[in-house]
């Protein structure tokens, strides 16, 4: 059943294990105890122990003390360190990130938006989408725009990817910017959209993002299902804060 190829007989035993919980599991189902994956696979108790430490470390299983080893529902990794769209992150990470529904609002002059005051507009353009990942439903994102940068984007847009597109048809690439992540729960709409049960714990992630001359160009609010999700952040010792 395993080759003798130099790779670590635990780190096969991790593969197949692997392969057959993508076949034949979901999120958490139990998966067979150690006695009987060593009798199915012919390996040592100990092999079978690091094979699913290394599923524990990937987050593919969790040990529940006294009950068992449990499929984990898999969520995706969101690196916070660069700038870059959720749909160009997740086709890295080889998920398919799609909407279901799109709307594109027009919020007028003479219309008070605090959003306007960040962007230094008289007239936003607001952009709502609802997201799945994999055909399931993952994401709530609004975009906003001083609707004078983007003429016509809502004639124009073809691409899953806001940001690609950005750049590709009005030459709007972001540079940095500052973002601020909260907890929430879901409200009744946001419940129905992302098909949860309102107070159904989520993520909200608020950015507003600058081009290079630091000229503020978009915020956005990215509103996630918590448990579908993770925020990967690096933090550095400053050494300055210690003179």
């Amino acid at each position: 059943m395993f080759a003798k190829n130099g790779i670590p007989l635990y780190l096969q035993l991790k593969e197949k294990l692997l392969e057959d919980i993508k076949l034949n599991y979901k999120a958490d189902d139990i998966i067979p105890a150690e006695g009987k994956l060593e009798e199915k696979y012919q390996v040592s108790r100990i092999t079978v122990r690091k094979a699913i430490e290394e599923l524990e470390r990937e987050n593919v299983v969790i040990k529940k003390q006294g009950k068992g080893t449990f499929v984990q529902e898999k969520k995706v990794l969101y690196d916070a360190n660069s700038i870059g769209s959720l749909t160009q992150r997740l086709e890295k990470q080889k998920h398919l990130l799609t909407t279901k529904s799109i709307s594109f609002e027009i919020i007028e002059e003479g219309e008070e938006h605090f959003v306007k005051d960040m962007l230094n507009c008289e007239k936003l353009l607001c952009i709502r989408r609802t997201r799945l990942l994999n055909e399931v439903p993952f994401a709530l994102m609004i975009n906003y725009f001083d609707v004078n940068t983007v003429p016509d984007i809502e004639k124009k847009l073809n691409l899953e990817s806001l940001y690609a597109f950005l750049k590709e048809e009005y030459n709007i690439e972001f540079y940095n910017a500052e973002e601020i992540v909260e907890a929430k729960a879901a409200n009744k709409d946001e419940a129905k959209r992302l098909n949860v049960k309102e107070g159904f714990p989520l993520l909200s992630l608020k950015r507003l993002s600058y081009d290079r001359s630091n000229k503020p160009i978009e915020y956005s609010n990215l509103v996630i299902k918590s448990d579908m999700y993770k925020h990967k952040i690096i933090l550095s010792n400053d050494k300055m804060s210690n003179i």
